[in-house]
């Protein structure tokens, strides 16, 4: 169905920035235990990866931004190079605003995670295997850069998995342990147009995506309300809805993931739709969010591609 295509970018523009991550930080990833994770993604080319220092005596300056994609995405804009149905334009605009603002390649990482068909769009969840791969960069890029703090960007699904890496822990839906929080290494942590809560498409949960353990099944009702996720507001009230185990998890852990964390999305996003409204509340809403920003007539992936100077303004001055 047509929902798969959540979490899918399509707009490409500023494509000058190329990976993959350096060579020194790749012989840093092989000296130290990591060279069974593939970051490099070599299988994406120049797009399946980005950062790391181009000498070891280069000094880092700033606090380390890792930029976490979302559902058929990968780090760079890989549409050329992703094979079929690939339509991923990754972080390539973000990175090029970053650098312009005097960051360098030692400051800004990404890796690809999944592949960039989107007709396997459908399959794809927060399961264990890419979940520890996604930490182990988390804690590669801690270990490499020796930061005390870092910042996160994530966007779409790449929002709720990375919310998981931070704190910790077991997933649910899965049979693995992520190990301590990560929440005091963490400045900021930017969402862009998650759905925290699930999507009101996946009502039913039929999809593997959509599934109700480790998906973004939202519910298929709410008190009286029955199959009328998208409904604003519900025809009989409505109060803690059941959702995805996985979801429900990451929502009702105390723990604040970054001493910033700000949450962004689009009344108007065309993926999400429905004011990004699940049951009357704002899906890509981060609870305990320190600031919101809703934007219109922006897409789901303009969220993403046009909103450069905002993710900027986020981590570094902390405003919105």
């Amino acid at each position: 169905m047509w929902y798969i295509w959540f979490f899918i970018v399509v707009i490409v523009s500023g494509q000058n920035v190329t990976g993959p991550i350096t060579q020194d930080f790749q012989d840093w990833l092989n000296r130290n235990g990591y060279a069974q994770d593939d970051f490099v993604r070599a299988d994406l080319g120049n797009a399946g990866s980005y950062g790391g220092r181009k000498n070891s005596s280069d000094k880092i300056a700033k606090e380390p931004v890792i930029f976490i994609h979302g559902n058929s995405d990968s780090a760079l804009n890989s549409k050329s190079t992703g094979g079929v149905m690939s339509i991923a334009t990754g972080w390539t605009n973000s990175i090029n605003y970053f650098l312009s603002k005097e960051y360098q390649s030692r400051e800004l990482y990404a890796t690809s995670w999944g592949n960039t068909n989107a007709m396997e769009a459908s399959q794809r969840t927060h399961d264990c295997a890419t979940l520890t791969r996604l930490r182990r960069f988390l804690e590669a890029v801690l270990a490499y850069t020796n930061a005390t703090k870092i910042d996160i960007i994530a966007h779409s699904m790449g929002v709720t998995l990375g919310r998981k890496l931070v704190q910790g822990g077991l997933v649910t839906g899965g049979n693995c342990d992520l190990g301590k929080s990560l929440e005091s290494y963490v400045d900021t942590f930017v969402g862009l147009a998650g759905a925290n809560y699930g999507l009101c498409n996946c009502m039913g949960g039929s999809q593997q995506t959509c599934n109700k353990q480790n998906g973004f099944w939202p519910g298929d009702s709410c008190g009286q309300n029955l199959y009328t996720c998208s409904i604003n507001p519900p025809l009989y009230p409505c109060s803690n809805p059941t959702y995805s185990a996985y979801l429900t998890s990451l929502n009702n852990n105390p723990i604040k993931i970054a001493s910033y964390v700000y949450s962004a999305w689009s009344q108007d996003d065309d993926l999400i739709m429905f004011k990004d409204l699940v049951w009357g509340r704002p899906t890509s809403l981060i609870p305990n969010s320190t600031a919101q920003k809703v934007y219109s007539k922006l897409t789901h992936m303009q969220t993403k591609e046009n909103t450069a100077a905002d993710q900027y303004n986020m981590v570094v001055q902390h405003t919105i």
